[in-house]
C-alpha cells in the first residue's frame, strides 16, 4: 500500500538523514520516478522533506522535524505490544525505556482508554535444567552499543580460570547474542580486523573508551551469527557411534542426546519387524560414547567402532562385579527423595 511506503520513506529520512533517490528506491523497491512522486506527496501533506540534485545532493528532511506514528494501526500496536518487555530486555537496562516507548504506542493507537493489555507471549529461552548465566559486564557493553564507543576488555578464555584474565584489550563491539539464555558479545579489534566471540560470562571487566567504534562496512549481525553458528558446530570434535536401537530408545534419544539425537532417528534407516532401526550417533570423543550409551543398557547395540563395544562390556562386567556379587561390599543406598514432579 502506498500509505505503507510513504511511513516507510519518512522513516528511513529520519534515521539515516540525506538519502540519494536510487538508494531510497533500493531500499522500497521502487523505482526512482515513485520515489520523487512519493516525496512530493509527503511534501504537499505537510511533512518537510526537499530533494537536490547534483553531486553531494539527495532526499533529506528539514532539521529538527521529527516524524510522529500518528498511523499506527491497532493491530500494528498490538504486535510491538504482544511481548511485553522480555527478560532479555531488563538484562541490558533497557526495561523503563522500553515500558516508556510502549506507552506512547498505546497512546498513538488509540488503545490508552482499554488500560494497559496483557503480556500475552513470554520468552523463556534457557533450556530445562540448565539456567542462565551471570554476566556483570552486559549493561556496560550495551551501552557501548548504543553509544557507539569502543570498549576496553579484560577476558578469560576458561570459566574456571579466575586467577589472572588477560590484558585489557581495546575492540569495537558490533552486537549482542542471547544464545539460549548465554549472553555473547560480537566484536572487532579494528574496524578491517577479524571479528570475534566473546562469552559474556568470562568478560571479567569492561570500560567504555572516549572514541567512536568503528564498524565494517555491511556487517550485519544476524548473518554473521548464523555462520559463524555453523562453523562452530562444524569445528567440534565428532566421535561416530553406528548402532540398532530399539522402538524405546529411539522414543528417549531427544532427551538424553538432544537435538542431534532426535535429529539422528529422523535420518535413521528403515525399522526391521521388531522396530530396530540403525542410528549413527554423534560425540565428542569415546569415553563420552561409552558412558552416554551405557544408561540404555541392552536397548542398542554398537555396530562399529568395535572399541566402544568393547569399553561396554567392560562397563557392564564392573558393574556386575561392584552389584552382582552378594559377598561384595555394596554402597548403603541413598536416602529417598521426595519425588519431582516432571515438566
Amino acid at each position: 500500500m502506498r500509505a505503507d511506503r510513504l511511513v516507510r520513506l519518512v522513516l528511513l529520512l529520519q534515521a539515516r538523514g540525506q538519502m540519494t533517490a536510487r538508494n531510497l528506491a533500493g531500499e522500497l523497491e521502487v523505482s526512482v520516478r515513485t520515489v520523487y512522486r512519493d516525496l512530493d506527496a509527503l511534501s504537499a501533506a505537510g511533512v518537510p522533506v526537499r530533494a537536490e540534485s547534483g553531486p553531494g545532493g539527495g532526499c533529506q528532511l528539514l532539521d529538527g522535524y521529527s516524524f510522529a506514528l500518528r498511523s499506527l494501526r491497532p493491530e500494528e500496536a498490538e504486535a510491538l505490544l504482544i511481548l511485553g518487555v522480555p527478560g532479555a530486555i531488563r538484562e541490558l537496562g533497557l526495561d523503563g525505556v522500553v515500558t516508556a516507548a510502549q506507552r506512547q504506542i498505546r497512546v498513538t493507537a488509540g488503545l490508552e482508554a482499554g488500560g494497559q493489555p496483557a503480556q500475552l507471549v513470554h520468552l523463556d529461552m534457557p533450556r530445562w535444567f540448565r539456567g542462565g548465566e551471570d554476566a556483570p559486564c552486559l549493561r556496560i557493553l550495551a551501552e557501548a552499543l548504543r553509544r557507539q564507543r569502543r570498549l576496553a576488555l579484560r577476558y578469560r578464555r576458561a570459566a574456571d580460570d579466575q586467577s589472572r584474565p588477560a590484558s585489557e584489550r581495546p575492540v569495537n563491539p558490533l552486537g549482542l547474542v542471547n544464545k539460549a539464555g548465554i549472553w555473547y558479545l560480537v566484536a572487532c579489534a579494528d574496524g578491517g580486523g577479524k571479528v570475534t566471540v566473546y562469552r559474556a560470562g568470562r568478560i571479567a571487566s569492561a570500560r567504555v573508551l572516549a572514541d567512536r567504534s568503528e564498524r565494517p562496512a555491511g556487517f550485519d549481525i544476524g548473518a554473521f551469527w548464523k555462520n559463524w553458528s555453523a562453523e562452530f558446530e562444524a569445528s567440534r570434535p565428532r566421535f561416530l557411534v553406528r548402532l540398532t536401537a530399539s522402538p524405546a530408545a529411539q522414543a528417549a534419544f531427544g532427551e538424553v542426546f538432544g537435538d542431534g539425537g532426535a535429529q539422528a532417528v529422523a535420518e535413521a534407516g528403515p525399522a526391521d519387524e521388531r522396530g530396530w532401526r540403525e542410528v549413527t550417533l554423534s560425540f565428542e570423543h569415546e569415553l563420552a560414547a561409552v558412558h552416554r550409551l551405557a544408561g540404555l543398557g541392552g536397548e542398542v547395540a554398537v555396530l562399529a567402532p568395535a572399541s566402544v563395544s568393547e569399553r561396554l562390556l567392560l562397563t557392564a562386567r564392573g558393574i556386575l562385579d561392584r552389584y552382582g556379587d552378594p559377598g561384595s561390599p555394596c554402597p548403603a543406598p541413598p536416602a529417598a527423595r521426595p519425588a519431582r514432579r516432571r515438566r
